[in-house]
């Protein structure tokens, strides 16, 4: 991220748009990063925190900057272990994801707090894309080969075409009029597909506790701390 950071910065003084669109799912073992983070926790949030605080001085030199973040519809069932964050006792990989998701939903509304309670024009907004087909799926069933293979195909069956996926991240991008913690969503099926509407936020993720706490821990953890 560090790296990345520098070299985009240094072409580009002036960032108009930041999409936090990185994503793992892995229903195997326990797995880390470099860092020894938790892989879901470490590529579907702290990865994002660490970006965007890097990149916050190019973002502020363009006139209507955006920071969008991906959550999940997982966020909604997630609790957040705050005493347990690298989910170091009891792991489960479906509970890790979903956890890694309220994070990452956490954040972008904990960021859009801080840019208004800075008085920043950047927008801080969210979207999630439902079920859709994509390749994380099979991905993640990998570790149960032929069986996994099977779950994959099947719950393929159930999802929409990227294409439509895409447009709640998209629409938080680029539509005109997109304000600060904005979260979006498909509108049909419990939030699964259809047009893109306002999704709702679980009443954790909304909670301006958890997400001081979190925007705290993910400081320390990383090293990296603005706004």
């Amino acid at each position: 991220m560090r790296t990345f950071a520098a070299e985009l910065a240094g072409d580009h003084p002036a960032i108009d748009l930041l999409v936090n669109n990185a994503g793992v799912v892995l229903l195997g073992p326990r797995r880390t990063s470099a860092d020894g983070f938790e892989l879901h926790l470490a590529t579907n949030m702290l990865g994002h925190f660490v970006l965007t605080g890097l990149l916050l001085g190019n973002l502020a030199a363009a006139r209507e900057a955006r920071v969008v973040s991906l959550s999940s519809i997982t966020h909604k069932n997630a609790h957040l272990d705050l005493n347990d964050l690298m989910f170091e006792h009891d792991y489960r990989a479906a509970t890790a994801y979903g956890r890694s998701k309220l994070a990452t939903t956490i954040f972008g509304i904990e960021l859009d707090r801080r840019l208004r309670a800075a008085g920043t024009p950047i927008v801080s907004a969210l979207a999630h894309p439902g079920l859709t087909r994509t390749n994380l799926t099979p991905r993640a069933w990998e570790h149960r080969g032929r069986f996994g293979r099977l779950i994959a195909s099947a719950g393929l069956l159930a999802t929409q075409p990227v294409a439509h996926g895409a447009l709640p991240q998209l629409h938080a991008a680029t539509e005109p009029g997109v304000r600060g913690g904005q979260f979006f969503g498909p509108s049909g099926l419990w939030e699964t597909r259809g047009r893109v509407t306002e999704a709702r936020l679980s009443q954790e993720a909304a909670d301006p506790a958890v997400g001081t706490r979190l925007w705290a821990a993910a400081a320390d953890l990383t090293g990296v701390n603005y706004l």
